[in-house]
């Protein structure tokens, strides 16, 4: 008997396995949608008030289940085991936000068709308008959010009476089996989460040519998302795309210069930097430059990296050695583009793991980190002389995810912000926000379609006219 082929996980903090996972075959992947769409007249038979009562038991498992969790995460990805925990907790509310959400979006529309003058004979007719569940969802995402990016496809979808082939990546997938596991307990029907690990380009294939296969959920790098989304919607499929960011926090000079600098230190090495909406460039106003790029060196200084499992370790490793020679590949051409290193930390000595220093650069907006997005722990500042220009640069990359402004002037941030091409703009608070039952995503090729709980759901879901004529 052939022994199944396997892919190790791999802690990043220390190079050791932390668990495998089942190289699947093209005929394993397609049995698996199989599965899936199998179990749709067994998902789609409970009642809505079945379905939300499910989604807030897993909330309760996953609370009770936290720890366990968190320490998976943590290990497989080397994020601080406190951002974990915190990640944990979110999570299990995003299963009871969709569950408090349902009920709105099955409310549907009463019409009375007579209000229409057009076609003739609406005297006596009416009509209804439903959702209905789009069916089998295929839904991919990154290593970065495992908890929270598998309860932002997998809880509305299931709520709807959708069932989920769900393909992690192959770097994070231990925190997602877990949690697929505690759906399975909180009493879905088998089937209602099928999980497929593998080879990405084949899986992501078979979701695009797949007739089961619906709808394509996609959370990732923007050139893969947008090849994706292309092929999909040629097939008829619908798409949800969460893609890369290059978020700008704007510093003006009379802003809270303490409150931004906080906000840009969370917003860029928060996990080392590897969120799509992190704080990925400084736009600040020639006046408080000098003195916000001392502020932000003297707050990195005090930054602990390190093991993730340790409470008061503030950044962990990259997820990838290819992650590692990435960031090294950004700092020198900044350099060779004649940027300065404001300051560069350091790692621990003899570690093993893909550590790389807590880094901060100035220069201008054509330097590589100040157009691409980058996935780790370097901070580019680029100076500008007004507000229009500060604009012009938060503008001058391909993204379009979150932005920030920091002012006392309210009006001022107002008018920027209209003028800011990003989904979210904050005032005086980091780009790392996120509000799980409102839209999340962002212009260009930040993506197609928006996240959140209740809008997910309406992605999720077809809309339908019912029309009826009264005797």
């Amino acid at each position: 008997m052939m022994k199944e082929a396997t892919i190790e996980v791999v802690n990043p903090a220390s190079g050791k396995a932390v668990g495998r996972v089942p190289d699947l075959t093209l005929e394993q992947v397609r049995a698996a949608i199989g599965a899936s769409q199998a179990a749709l007249g067994q998902i789609q038979a409970l009642t809505i008030a079945e379905r939300a009562a499910m989604l807030r038991k897993v909330a309760r498992l996953i609370q009770s289940n936290a720890e366990e969790l968190a320490s998976t995460m943590t290990q497989e990805i080397g994020r601080p085991i406190s951002s974990s925990k915190g990640e944990m907790a979110r999570t299990a509310q995003i299963f009871e936000l969709v569950a408090a959400d349902l009920r709105g979006v099955f409310e549907g529309e009463f019409i009375p068709l007579e209000s229409y003058e057009y076609p003739k004979g609406n005297k006596k007719r009416i009509a209804f308008v439903t959702r209905e569940p789009v069916g089998v969802v295929g839904t991919i995402t990154p290593f970065n959010f495992p908890a929270s990016s598998f309860a932002h496809k997998v809880a509305p979808a299931l709520a709807v009476g959708d069932t989920v082939v769900h393909k992690p990546t192959v770097l994070a997938p231990l925190t997602q089996l877990k949690m697929a596991a505690l759906i399975k307990e909180a009493g879905f029907p088998d089937g209602s989460v099928s999980f497929v690990t593998g080879r990405s380009s084949m899986i992501g294939d078979e979701f695009v040519e797949n007739p089961k296969v619906s709808m394509i959920s996609f959370t990732g790098s923007e050139r893969v998302g947008l090849e994706l989304a292309s092929r999909a919607i040629a097939k008829g499929k619908r798409v949800i795309m969460e893609l890369g960011g290059s978020d700008a926090q704007i510093v003006l000079e009379d802003a809270d210069l303490d409150r931004a600098t906080e906000a840009a230190v969370f917003g860029r090495f928060d996990y080392a930097g590897q969120f799509c909406n992190s704080t990925k460039r400084l736009v600040v106003r020639a006046e408080v430059a000098a003195e916000f790029g001392e502020r932000l060196k003297e707050r990195v200084k005090t930054f602990k990296v390190g093991d993730p499992m340790e409470q008061d370790t503030s950044v962990g490793p990259l997820i990838s050695r290819e992650a590692l020679e990435s960031m090294r590949g950004f700092v020198a051409e900044a350099k060779g583009a004649g940027a300065r290193v404001v300051y560069e930390g350091s790692v621990p000595q003899g570690a093993s793991g893909h550590f790389f220093p807590p880094t901060i650069i100035q220069g201008d907006e054509k330097m590589r980190i100040a157009k691409e997005e980058v996935f780790g722990p370097i901070l580019p500042l680029i100076e500008v002389k007004s507000d229009e220009e500060a604009v012009s640069v938060a503008n001058s990359t391909e993204y379009g995810l979150d932005a920030a402004v920091f002012t006392r002037d309210f009006s001022r941030a107002y008018r920027m912000a209209a003028k800011l091409k990003a989904g979210t703009v904050m005032i005086n608070d980091t780009t790392r926000l996120r509000w799980d039952g409102l839209p999340f995503g962002g212009f260009k090729k930040s993506g197609i379609g928006r996240e959140g709980t209740k809008n997910t759901m309406i992605e999720m879901t077809e809309s339908k006219i019912v029309e009826y004529t009264l005797d």
